[in-house]
């Protein structure tokens, strides 16, 4: 503008202001639109951001979803069930004694001493809380700082899973997929093995990724999306910390990866759809700190190893980080032996195509698979006050403990084929029928639903294992194997040498249960 450009304008007629204004303002949004850096084939989609002032906390819109559960005391038919009594229980047989389970580790010939030690446990109800892995933590001696993720997966919003962040604001209009559900075979999906998608403009997801203290502790994070297809207009308005929103176009052309580097260490990143139809798969974060362990846990109330079986190992070992991991546990069975039409030999089938897909995967890796724990029954309450002689006579309270351990055997089999270890959940219970004593505990150890174990039962199940799997060795051998490396291919070779001769129990034992129902 010129030096009297103001006053023309400001003598200009109303209409041909209004004009003006809507030429600016779209021209704006379209600068707004336009992402920060276009992406070359193959390779991620760039956005500097400048970062804002990160609250003290993140405060979620209030909204009107509400998760809807139904009450574990209702039988599936409708009736109230309860704990069979002291007499039905008296009949089981003893508890078998409770073996320590040590297990062999193979498979980390190919150890990278320069770095932490990195796993990943895939699995069910069970760990998706994550007391069980914060528990394995806990008997290593690490504090929740000195862990970290290398994956954070889209499953914000899914009740009964608890993400390694610190708060999460999600609105309505997404819609969770999972793996375990798909009928479709090579199916493309990231290693959480489930995303959230959403076509309803304006919904929102908030993430403060500070997961412990208030310190940012991120230098950059990576938000992985499906790809749009050719000709798809896909965009989503990204803000850090409070800064300005940048309204981001997806790249088709890209390898689905919007990295996102702020001037200043991020805590909270907040994601809108403004346009399209966006589907999130997870997040990668770059710290600015190296952890003592790598530590992910991708599991999912309800889920089965058939997620496994579905998948493209090759789309899913090249997603993301491409973080290769030195040990792979996984925990499922308890959904497969829920199945009424519960078939030993299809299971096996495809346990086999799952652990294929698992080692072209992680083909390096030690693996572990963790069968089932034990499982009671519920009685309802009708047959334990009317008839209860002859109602006693139908009933197997062990029927479920049967199918885990049946499923067990066949993981202990099937997983030899495949370098995988086999740790029985069940076993460390007590056996079949341990549910009932575990119920019976102080503390309680068993959930009401004789399906699920509490907290703390959770908590001893993690020690056992994290003892028998000789966790803490693997964990102690990592700095000498670093060592080792920086003195020469000799030295290394001498130290996993010595390391080999590690006990694997490093740990004082643990006793899991009394060898008898309680009375």
């Amino acid at each position: 503008m010129t030096g009297n450009s103001g006053a023309a304008w400001a003598a200009a007629k109303p209409a041909a202001r209004r004009a003006g204004i809507f030429v600016a303002g779209g021209l704006l949004l379209w600068m707004l639109a336009t992402p920060a850096a276009s992406a070359a084939p193959g390779q991620a989609q760039d956005l500097d951001v400048q970062a804002g002032n990160a609250p003290a906390e993140l405060r979620c819109p209030v909204h009107r979803y509400r998760h809807r559960g139904r009450a574990w005391r209702r039988h599936h038919s409708g009736a109230v069930v309860e704990m069979p009594g002291s007499d039905e229980l008296a009949e089981l047989p003893p508890l078998a004694a409770t073996p320590h389970q040590d297990i062999a580790l193979s498979g980390d010939d190919g150890f990278d001493g320069s770095r932490p030690l990195t796993m990943a446990l895939w699995g069910d109800s069970h760990t998706a809380s994550n007391f069980f892995s914060d528990e394995m933590t806990r008997s290593l001696g690490l504090s929740g700082d000195q862990v970290q993720p290398t994956f954070i997966p889209a499953t914000m919003g899914r009740l009964g899973v608890r993400l390694p962040v610190r708060k999460f604001c999600l609105s309505d209009g997404w819609k969770h997929d999972y793996a375990y559900v798909t009928r479709e075979d090579h199916i493309t999906v990231a290693k959480g093995l489930g995303d959230i998608s959403s076509h309803v403009q304006g919904s929102y997801l908030w993430v403060d990724f500070r997961a412990f203290g208030s310190t940012p502790d991120l230098e950059g994070l990576d938000v992985l999306f499906e790809p749009p297809a050719p000709g798809a207009k896909v965009q989503v308005g990204v803000s850090v910390d409070g800064g300005a929103e940048h309204v981001v176009a997806l790249d088709p052309s890209a390898q689905g990866v919007l990295r996102i580097t702020p001037d200043h260490p991020l805590s909270i990143v907040k994601l809108r759809l403004v346009a399209g139809k966006v589907v999130l798969q997870g997040f990668v974060p770059h710290y600015n700190t190296k952890p003592k362990l790598y530590f992910d846990t991708f599991a999912i109330p309800g889920a089965t190893a058939h997620a496994w079986k579905v998948l493209d190992p090759d789309y899913l070992r090249n997603r993301g980080d491409g973080t290769r991991y030195d040990l792979v546990i996984m925990e499922y069975g308890t959904n497969e032996g829920n199945d009424r039409h519960f078939d030993a030999g299809k299971y096996e089938s495809d346990l086999r195509v799952s652990l294929q897909n698992l080692r072209d995967a992680y083909p390096g890796a030690m693996c572990v698979l963790v069968g089932p724990p034990d499982r009671g029954v519920l009685i309802p309450r009708s047959r334990r006050h009317k008839h209860r002689r002859a109602a006693r006579a139908h009933l197997d309270l062990l029927k479920y403990a049967k199918i885990h351990e049946r499923i067990g055997e066949i993981q202990r089999a099937v997983g030899r084929d495949y370098s995988c270890a086999y740790w029985s959940w069940q076993d460390a219970m007590g056996g079949p029928g341990a549910a009932y004593n575990w119920m019976r505990r102080s503390p309680v150890l068993m959930g009401h639903d004789l399906t699920h174990l509490t907290m703390p039962g959770y908590q001893l199940s993690a020690k056992i294992f994290t003892q028998d799997i000789g966790l803490a060795a693997l964990l102690a051998r990592r700095p000498q194997m670093a060592k080792a490396q920086t003195a020469g291919p000799a030295a290394a070779q001498e130290a996993a040498r010595a390391q080999s001769a590690v006990v694997m129990n490093a740990a004082p034992r643990v006793d899991s249960a009394p060898r008898k129902p309680a009375p």
